[in-house]
């Protein structure tokens, strides 16, 4: 007699439901990184001189919104940890679901190293030399000092993610608070400042005055101007901070879904649009914008004859204010929102890989909770492995981050599925789109929201990934090779879901049964 195929089957995942509402803004603020994200807002108006950034936001805000709606109701309909790998797979395929989760963790996996070489490298020297602490700000420059502190930070958010999840969420909340009152204090001091203010405080510090350097950009060439096309261009540089669902994928440890998960997506990816546009306007107001334009064209053209080191925000508050409490705390946010999101990248990394293991795609050992903390703390071991790697690669190989990495492109990639998963949950899916709650099979006009909303974002969204490869002068580094790898990353996915299906099929399991019905708890 032929032996019927099996599935594993558990009662519950392990995890427990901790988090509540605030919890869920953290995850979704703290992804955005918003004090960071304010920072280099306008680091695309380098190459897109025409480019409005108020104009660019109203434009994204549909599409932005439609991303937010359509994950808030997926997230509703199954609240479960790995959310876009689990939308995909149940709704369109398995091995598309693996794709998108592929990408998404591939993407999160590259943040511990990458935000704590920057705390390192550049936040904590440029706090120290604020503090007439210029000898130590130096020791920061050698290379394996860089090494050293940056591992003992991975270390530390590794530490933080394996303990219990109460405990997690409380330190969570601190650095949260201090990135949202520094990302706060950003527009704040812009407006309190002001135009006069700024104007004066140019004449006061820089040889060429305020009018100065707008006459130096134009006898370089350079002509202040609008134009429709950079301003669109604009927005893949923007949706590369604005995108983000993470409150989603923590979906099986919230407490209160219906609560707190639309505070966590709609509610803190509103705010961060909000507190991006108010930047915009008062930046625009208090530099003037044919003085903004005119920085921007000095910095890439011609450097020396900028008053600013750099095109950051932040470095134009800091040029202005000087050293004092304001742009000190704002230093010292710009830490704190770099520890959360490697914290949180860990975090997340954890709960895709964790989904994956449920289904039996990968091994069994990545589901595995401990006893003890309630956490997967042997998937975190290995994605800490992992992220040494990524840390020697940046430290020792650079240039290989630019050679083979596009985020904006990736960012695209990995979000977009369960978007179109969403504009087709009700058609493919009608058994569990019937027994989701009353909020997922909202209509208008006779269609329902979650399906309008998908396809807006989706189309939106394929719409960032062909313009971040074809036009370099957004700002990332679009280069064929690159793109390539980017490609190979996302096909990746497929052949570990095959690769898994079939390894499993040897065993006798059919791992194709599991996505026939939402993940246990």
């Amino acid at each position: 007699m032929t032996q019927k195929p099996k599935v594993f089957v558990r009662e519950a995942t392990g995890l427990v439901r901790e988090f509540g509402s605030w919890d869920s803004f953290a995850f979704n603020f703290g992804g955005i990184v918003t004090v960071v994200a304010l920072s280099a807002l306008f680091a695309s108006f380098n190459f897109l001189l025409g480019a409005n950034i108020m104009i660019s936001l109203l434009i994204f805000l549909p599409i932005l919104l439609a991303y937010f709606v359509a994950d808030t109701q997926l997230g509703l309909a199954m609240p479960r940890s790995g959310s876009d790998y689990v939308y995909t797979s149940r709704i369109l395929h398995p091995g598309l679901g693996l794709m998108a989760g592929w990408m998404l963790v591939f993407l999160l996996i590259l943040n511990p190293a990458i935000f704590s070489d920057l705390i390192v490298a550049s936040y904590v020297p440029g706090l120290l030399s604020s503090l007439s602490m210029g000898a130590q700000a130096a020791w920061f420059g050698d290379i394996m000092v860089r090494f050293v502190l940056d591992n003992i930070i991975i270390a530390l958010c590794m530490i933080v993610v394996m303990i219990p999840v109460r405990h997690y969420a409380k330190v969570q909340t601190v650095f949260i608070v201090v990135a949202l009152l520094g990302a706060i204090l950003v527009p704040a001091a812009l407006l309190g400042i002001g135009h006069d203010g700024f104007v004066a405080a140019i004449n006061a510090r820089s040889p060429d005055l305020y009018s100065g350097v707008i006459t130096k950009a134009k006898s370089l060439g350079f002509t202040p101007y609008f134009s429709w096309t950079d301003t669109i261009l604009a927005i893949p540089s923007l949706g590369f901070f604005l995108i983000t669902n993470w409150p989603c994928t923590v979906g099986g440890e919230l407490k209160n879904v219906k609560r707190s998960l639309p505070i966590g997506v709609i509610g803190a990816g509103l705010f961060a649009w909000v507190m991006f546009f108010i930047t915009a306007a008062l930046y625009y107001w208090v530099l003037g914008s044919d003085f903004a334009a005119s920085v921007a064209y000095l910095t890439v053209n011609s450097p020396a004859d900028s008053p600013f080191s750099s095109n950051l925000l932040t470095t134009v508050i800091q040029y202005v204010y000087g050293w004092n409490w304001v742009t000190i705390f704002i230093a010292f946010s710009l830490i704190c929102a770099c520890f959360i999101v490697i914290a949180q990248s860990i975090f997340l990394s954890d709960r895709h890989v964790l989904a994956w293991a449920f289904d039996n795609v990968i091994p069994n050992k990545f589901a595995s909770i401990n006893d003890k903390w309630g956490t997967p703390v042997f998937t975190t071991i290995v994605l800490w492995i992992i992220s040494e790697i990524v840390l020697l690669v940046l430290l020792f190989q650079s240039s290989a981050i630019g050679l083979f990495l596009n985020a904006g492109v990736g960012c695209a990639m990995g979000y977009a599925p369960a978007l179109l998963a969403a504009a087709f949950f009700a058609r493919r899916r009608k058994d569990l789109f019937e027994s989701a709650p009353s909020a997922t099979r909202y209509k208008i006009g006779g269609a329902y929201l979650i399906t309008i909303a998908g396809a807006i974002g989706f189309v939106g969204f394929v719409a960032i990934v062909i313009f971040t490869a074809l036009f370099p002068q957004i700002g990332y580094p679009v280069t064929p090779f690159n793109i390539g790898f980017m490609m190979l990353v996302y096909l990746l996915g497929l052949v570990v879901y095959y690769a898994g299906k079939y390894y499993r099929k040897g065993q006798g399991i059919d791992i194709e049964l599991a996505f026939k019905q939402i993940p246990p708890e």
